[in-house]
């Protein structure tokens, strides 16, 4: 028969204690979205003064004329042709045109 001494017990349920933010830390991630940009990509975004929500929501990305949309991407993803990679639908950059 095991013999339980109370440090051990203590000791167990303070590593259990310590071990849950980890495991809610690992849940919330696998919820994140997936993203719509590259990180090899960021230096040019930084340029362009990109961001994934446009002040003016008439003026974002998914209404913008070198914006197409991907269906091989996340929902809210499309393609741009001057970032040549994916950008979130509701951004906005320093390039942003009106479709014509």
């Amino acid at each position: 028969m095991v013999k339980l001494v109370r440090r051990d017990v203590i000791r167990r349920g303070a590593q259990i204690l310590s071990a849950l933010p980890l495991l809610s830390l690992g849940v919330s991630r696998a919820k994140e979205p997936e993203s719509c940009s590259d990180p090899s990509s960021e230096s040019l975004r930084t340029s362009l003064r990109y961001g994934d929500v446009a002040p003016n929501p008439a003026e974002s990305c998914g209404v913008c004329g070198f914006f197409s949309a991907a269906a091989d991407s996340p929902q809210s993803c499309g393609r741009c042709m001057i970032m040549s990679d994916l950008v979130n639908s509701h951004g906005h950059c320093d390039s942003w045109a009106q479709k014509s």
